[in-house]
């Protein structure tokens, strides 16, 4: 969906100025010690639309070789966005191992 997007406004290159969140690698903090819950990525029912990577204030999303979504569970913080943007319902929430959700 996103390339389809890109093609049709005839965008070239979209630069560090058009992703808001887009910061070097070695610039991305490691917050992830605290989390409770995480994505996981159903890729059978993934489009590889890209829009829990447009949508992901930490900037935890790349893309693997095939072109799926990969999120860094190190610096995920479990916003959870992802989950809620994704229009095909691909990522669901997994408890993290070892850790408790108190309400």
């Amino acid at each position: 969906m996103l390339s389809k997007i890109i093609k049709e406004k005839d965008i070239k290159n979209l630069g560090k100025k058009g992703i808001p969140h887009a910061v070097e690698k070695q610039q991305l903090i490691e917050r992830a010690n605290w989390r409770t819950f995480k994505p996981v990525i159903d890729y059978d029912k993934c489009i590889k639309c890209g829009m829990c990577w447009l949508h992901c204030p930490d900037a935890a999303y790349d893309f693997n070789k095939e072109g799926f979504p990969v999120c860094n569970s190190k610096v995920c913080k479990g916003c959870l966005l992802c989950v809620e943007v994704c229009p095909v319902k691909c990522i669901s929430v997994e408890q993290e191992r070892g850790k408790l959700h108190k309400k």
